[in-house]
């Protein structure tokens, strides 16, 4: 059997081992003309449009978190029911193992639960944009956020059977990591959309789920 080499700068322009070059490009337009019939927004109203598309990104990622979350649950209930770890009953009888998997349920239930009423008030209301835009924020850094704290509390839980090659919860722990600092950032980013909203005069706590208040 060959043995395996480190891929060389020949293979590879501009790779030097422990020390990979990462290359951030940025385009910069200057009285660029562009026809009408081709103009998304007015001028002046570019960044509402795209802040717009990225709220909606933030219940999508809400749905990553959900999907991971109730996919390493499903690995360790089933590991719970088979596997005793050397005792005299299988795992899912030992109270705290039990307790465990039962909170990792009622997180993915709750991260459900507001990823689906974001998409549904981003749509359709109630409550104005602002409003239900708080929700969309609220799913994303919710549901990143559990995420990471479910796959992490199943591996400890499981324990280093839960880096067998058979078991899927380092690759469901690799992925939802990225989940709270892609697509925004949850601290530098998210959080502080949901600051920005409630600093504003006009905020409304809860119009996106009873609608708006009466003054």
């Amino acid at each position: 059997m060959s043995k395996l080499q480190p891929p060389s700068a020949k293979q590879f322009p501009g790779y030097q081992p422990s020390n990979i070059k990462i290359h951030k490009n940025s385009v910069r337009y200057t009285n660029v003309r562009v026809p009408a019939k081709n103009v998304l927004c007015l001028p002046g109203k570019g960044a509402e449009v795209v802040f717009g598309a990225f709220d909606g990104s933030a219940v999508l990622v809400g749905a990553m978190g959900v999907g991971l979350m109730r996919a390493a649950f499903d690995a360790a209930i089933a590991f719970a029911k088979r596997d005793d770890r050397g005792g005299v009953v299988p795992l899912l009888e030992r109270q705290a193992f039990a307790d465990l998997l039962s909170g990792v349920k009622m997180q993915t239930e709750a991260a459900r639960a507001l990823t689906w009423k974001a998409a549904h008030a981003m749509e359709n209301g109630p409550g104005e944009y602002d409003a239900r835009r708080e929700l969309a924020l609220g799913a994303k850094v919710f549901g990143s956020e559990a995420a990471v704290k479910a796959c992490t509390d199943l591996i400890n839980a499981v324990g280093i059977t839960a880096y067998d090659l058979d078991q899927p919860f380092s690759d469901l722990l690799n992925t939802a990591v990225v989940l709270p600092i892609f697509d925004g950032g949850n601290v530098g980013i998210r959080r502080r959309h949901l600051q920005q909203l409630m600093l504003s005069p006009t905020y409304d706590a809860w119009a996106a789920t009873y609608g708006p208040s009466q003054e």
